[in-house]
């Protein structure tokens, strides 16, 4: 599986690569107030991913504080009730040096 996927994000490299070859020639990219943005149009698709990138991160951050802070809570929640409760593992009816399997009268 891990061979496919190598081959696959290969590929997938080597279209990209040839994509920004081929799209080397300038574009205009008409922004507000007038502004006007001069480069090769792969920099600005590139430009475009990145921004993309960042608000994709700005949409997902505050879920995922969130989420955080919530298992950090359980987490400590969790802990506290293990330090908090001290359970005898051995039953009662079980004394040191006597085996649970005897049969006979209790001792």
């Amino acid at each position: 599986m891990k061979l496919v996927t190598w081959i696959f994000r290969i590929v997938l490299f080597v279209l990209l690569f040839v994509l920004a070859l081929r799209n080397t020639g300038d574009a205009d990219l008409q922004l507000f107030f007038g502004a006007v943005w001069h480069a090769p149009l792969i920099l600005i698709l590139l430009a475009a991913f990145g921004l993309g990138i960042v608000a994709a991160l700005a949409a997902v951050a505050p879920g995922l504080m969130r989420q955080r802070m919530e298992a950090a809570r359980l987490r400590r929640a969790l802990g506290e009730a293990r330090t908090a409760t001290t359970v005898d593992t051995v039953p009662p009816e079980a004394k040191p040096g006597v085996p649970y399997n005897v049969v006979g009268p209790k001792v």
